[in-house]
């Protein structure tokens, strides 16, 4: 028995839909929600769909995602689970244009407007800029030598970024298999297993929201938080979805947006200089990209 067939053993989870099906649920919801009824509100795709299935794909649909079939008369959206919203989210990654540049630009800001900016060289030379970072505001070099991505508690060079799996299962066993030899120790004493988990879902936020990864490994950090036990919805918001996630020290929240495939907010995210950060009163912004151009100062 091999390492990922032993932490399946110890640790089942449910198998994901196929790409099939999520395509299918996908191409089915889309198509609902391109013809609203004249008195219908006007909703985002993802949110205002009612089904009307066939027995053909029945099957596939309900695969990918849970239906609530609406009363007559209710004009509530059917509620979508943590799961759903995760694996469109996937399937909209999957098929969102990756971008090209330079650097790798990341954009944190917090409830009060301010702002962290960080830009990642494919070398490992980075540069930042921001209120209470070195250089107070003026973009800096930091540090002077070629440095590791952070991806939760972890740290990768950007050629292992580009080279982690694009399968759900593999990629949480290499993030989770990875964390004892990272040095993070959350309660100071050896790691637990809860912690290891925590740590390994802070890896797959990280890339979801932060790491210059692939749109098909971004997709599989997707499907994989999907499979995890412990993320619980907790209702539409703007932006997207906030959903709950067991993390190291407790519980993180983000808000996705399926449509973008993107995490629009977050309590928990690594920075670019190590570590993790935690914002216990609030949510930060993210955002991230290529780009070929720094700033003048």
């Amino acid at each position: 028995m091999d390492d990922i067939e032993m932490l399946h053993a110890v640790r089942p989870q449910p198998d994901p839909p196929s790409h099939a099906a999520c395509t299918a649920a996908r191409a089915a919801l889309l198509e609902r929600a391109g013809s609203p009824s004249p008195t219908a509100r006007r909703r985002t795709p993802w949110r205002r769909a009612r089904w009307i299935l066939i027995p053909a794909v029945a099957a596939a649909i309900a695969a990918a995602l849970v239906i609530v079939p609406g009363r007559v008369g209710d004009s509530r959206p059917p509620v979508m689970s943590a799961r759903d919203v995760l694996l469109v989210a996937a399937d909209t990654a999957e098929r969102t244009p990756e971008g090209a540049g330079t650097y790798w630009h990341i954009t944190i800001t917090n409830e009060a407007a301010e702002t962290e900016e960080y830009w990642y060289r494919r070398d490992g030379h980075f540069w930042i800029k921001g209120k209470g970072l070195k250089g107070e505001g003026k973009l800096s070099e930091w540090p002077m030598k070629p440095q590791p991505f952070g991806v939760g508690p972890l740290r990768m060079t950007f050629e292992e970024l580009r080279s982690l799996p694009a399968d759900d299962k593999a990629l949480y066993t290499r993030l989770w298999s990875a964390v004892p030899g990272s040095g993070v120790r959350p309660s100071g004493g050896p790691i637990t297993s809860a912690e290891q988990d925590g740590l390994a879902m802070e890896a797959l936020i990280s890339l979801i929201s932060e790491a210059p990864v692939s749109p098909q490994v971004r997709a599989a950090a997707y499907q994989a938080l999907a499979a995890r036990p412990g993320v619980v919805d907790l209702g539409e918001t703007d932006g997207g979805r906030r959903l709950q996630v067991p993390v190291a020290l407790g519980k993180g929240t983000m808000v996705v947006d399926p449509d973008t495939g993107r995490i629009r907010e977050t309590s928990v995210w690594a920075p670019l200089t190590g570590g993790m950060a935690y914002d216990l009163d609030g949510m930060r912004t993210i955002r991230a990209e290529w780009t070929d151009q720094l700033p003048s100062g």
